[in-house]
């Protein structure tokens, strides 16, 4: 049997490709790598092999590196990559004479799913065709150009909203509007991180060097509102295969960086009503690869509404679910090997999970390190030392323990790095 090869890509500093590298690692898979030049999974042992992601050449960088590793299976870890994958498949598409070309365009058939949903997922807006599928529940939402359609919206659907910008990622171009007096300078505040200002500030500040030459920037994303829903914050990540899915994991939000970023620590759940919502969203848009969906559990109504859906991956997708192996990864494996790709049992939850390193990030004091399973990453050293986790000492130490994280050993090594490294590194 062939070993099968898998590419992450990625674009900026996250840590979830790295986590993936060693989720594809253990489950046998041959693994390669895209990412930013600096980003530590250059360093590290999972990936067989890396390529440098050239933030000012981004579509070709890929390219390059799909045509060196000639991988079965395209991860993309950010909505940047999907953004690029989608382009060039159109591109490939339009070149199908071309052996190499009709190869890379069913390449990227089996990794993100059906081209005719491609261009639709990366608007917000499009949620609201998904609203009378089995099992799913959307909030309202609908684009918005201008003052007077905002303005028209709320008299119609009401407050509180949010406004979205598309192309956005980790909550940070959402605003809530509570009152009639928010409306408008919600609207402004939007508009004014649309404006080249804002991607020059990215680019001083964050060294965001593609967002500010690209040719998909955010002058020209769309804006849109949706209705605000009370209540818990809920993540759903998925494997499938052609509409099927393989493997599911679900979680609670049990802490996060702030109101609409991402999660710092979860709680791992059944999640069935959220599971079989993006069942049914799978099967209609034939989706492929790793998925994940946002959701507010609403206790009222007992229902899980969907707000947002990642045709990407996300930073559970490497959970082990109480199993051995990856269960996310794993089930696409056996999909690129012909084996079992029927739904898999569903394995015991490990209850609170500490992100590794977005809690530790958030607060190196915090509680949740010692009181919930913190998935720190002890096998690749050069992930903590990247993070300033850990000292050499102190990573074969964890080492020792890691088969269970909730030993003495454990809780005294992550209270004695806390103390140790109380800096958090800069992204």
């Amino acid at each position: 049997m062939t070993t099968p090869r898998v590419l992450l890509a990625h674009s900026m500093l996250w840590p979830n490709v790295a986590r993936l590298a060693i989720a594809f690692r253990k489950t046998g898979c041959a693994v390669g790598a895209v990412a930013v030049d600096g980003h530590p999974v250059h360093r590290m042992r999972s990936p067989d092999r890396t390529f440098c992601y050239r933030p000012t050449a981004p579509r070709d960088s890929l390219r390059q590196a799909i045509e060196t590793f000639q991988p079965e299976l395209i991860v993309p870890c950010d909505d940047r990559i999907v953004s690029h994958l989608h382009w060039l498949y159109g591109e490939t598409a339009r070149r199908g004479e071309d052996v190499a070309s009709f190869s890379l365009a069913a390449l990227l058939r089996t990794s993100l799913g059906q081209p005719a949903c491609h261009a639709s997922l990366r608007h917000r807006p499009f949620l609201q065709s998904l609203k009378n599928l089995p099992d799913v529940h959307i909030p309202r939402i609908d684009p918005i150009e201008s003052r007077r359609q905002l303005h028209d919206w709320v008299g119609k659907h009401g407050l509180p909203a949010v406004l979205k910008l598309d192309g956005s990622w980790g909550g940070r171009d959402v605003i809530l509007m509570r009152s009639a007096a928010e409306v408008t300078p919600a609207l402004l505040k939007m508009r004014l991180r649309q404006s080249v200002l804002m991607r020059v500030k990215r680019l001083i500040i964050n060294g965001d060097v593609e967002q500010m030459f690209s040719a998909e920037n955010s002058s020209v994303a769309s804006v849109s509102v949706q209705s605000f829903v009370p209540g818990r914050l809920a993540n759903c990540a998925i494997a499938c295969w052609r509409g099927e899915v393989l493997a599911a994991t679900a979680v609670e939000v049990i802490r996060n960086r702030s109101a609409f970023a991402s999660a710092t620590a979860v709680r791992q759940v059944a999640g069935t009503a959220m599971i079989a919502a993006a069942r049914s969203i799978a099967g209609h848009l034939q989706l492929s690869g790793l998925c994940g969906f946002d959701f507010v559990l609403d206790d009222k109504a007992k229902l899980p509404w969907l707000i947002e859906i990642n045709p990407r991956a996300t930073q559970i997708d490497h959970l082990l679910a109480g199993g051995a192996k990856p269960e996310l990864p794993m089930a696409l494996r056996c999909a690129l090997t012909a084996g079992n790709i029927g739904n898999q049992a569903a394995a015991e939850p490990l209850g609170d999970i500490a992100l590794f390193p977005a809690e530790w990030q958030r607060d190196p004091k915090s509680a949740l390190l010692s009181s919930a399973f913190h998935d720190v990453p002890t096998e690749e050293p050069e992930l903590l030392r990247y993070y300033r986790y850990a000292s050499e000492a102190s990573v074969q130490l964890a080492k020792r323990v890691h088969a269970n994280p909730r030993t003495r050993s454990q809780l005294a090594l992550d209270r004695l790095v806390s103390m140790i490294y109380s800096d958090k590194p800069s992204l």
